[in-house]
Parts: C-alpha cells; sequence; structure tokens
C-alpha cells in the first residue's frame, strides 16, 4: 500500500490493514515452510532412488561376472547344430528308456502267466536288474 493511501485511513482502518498484512504473511510463511518440507522430502527421495540404483547395477554387474566366469553366455543362444545334437542324444536316451520298460513289462507279464499255469514259484526273483542308457553325452 503506498503512503498516500496509508495517510487517508484512520486508525481504525490502518490497525485493520495491518492485521491483513500480518495474516497474509504468516499464511505465506506457513505455505514457505511446507513447500522447504516437500524439497527436502523430494531430495531425500531422489538420494534414496540413486542409492537403490547403484545397488542394482552392482548386482547386475556381479551377475554378469559369474556368468562369464562360469561359461555361460546368455545372450548368444546355442548353436543350431548344437541344439540338434542335444535333441539327437535325447532321443536315443528316451528310445532306449522306452525299450527297457518295454522288456520289464513283458518279463512281468511273462512271469505273471507262468505262475498262473503252474503253482506258486518259489524261485522267482526279488528283483530285476535293467540296464539304462549312459548319462548325458553317452
Amino acid at each position: 500500500m503506498s503512503d498516500a493511501m496509508m495517510d487517508g485511513l484512520s486508525a481504525g482502518e490502518l490497525a485493520t490493514v495491518v492485521e491483513l498484512q500480518r495474516v497474509e504473511l504468516d499464511r505465506l510463511l506457513r505455505e514457505h515452510r511446507r513447500l522447504n518440507d516437500r524439497i527436502d522430502q523430494m531430495l531425500r527421495l531422489q538420494e534414496r532412488e540413486q542409492v537403490l540404483r547403484q545397488q542394482m547395477q552392482a548386482a547386475l554387474d556381479r551377475l554378469a561376472e559369474q556368468r562369464v566366469s562360469s561359461g555361460t553366455n546368455l545372450e548368444r543362444p546355442a548353436e543350431p547344430r548344437q541344439l540338434a545334437d542335444r535333441l539327437h542324444r535325447t532321443e536315443r536316451r528316451f528310445s532306449a528308456l522306452s525299450s527297457a520298460v518295454g522288456q520289464l513289462v513283458s518279463y512281468i507279464e511273462q512271469k505273471e502267466r507262468t505262475v498262473k499255469s503252474t503253482e506258486p514259484a518259489k524261485n522267482t526273483p526279488k528283483s530285476v536288474r535293467l540296464a539304462f542308457p549312459a548319462g548325458p553325452g553317452a
């Protein structure tokens, strides 16, 4: 408010203007504190985010080192020839296992027929030995 305007006010009006300005100043100071608190909170969040990003990057770096040291490379898929060879080995093992299971079923059926046709056999083996193909790489 200008000096000329204040000169034309009575004492009561001047007191009212001063009181309104004080109320407005208090409101602005409260808003200033609230905004400063919010800025501080945002800075703390930003710092926390940076720490988390650094931790995540460190974890990714450790995983990459482990992958390199273990000899695996997840970014490069296996060659088609390697996949075909692995598929053929798996199919051979499955075929051998399937054949062994078929032989086992035939043996059990044959034993059941023999037992049914004669009196209970006393020389029935208590266990059956199965031969399975060797593990991976066979």
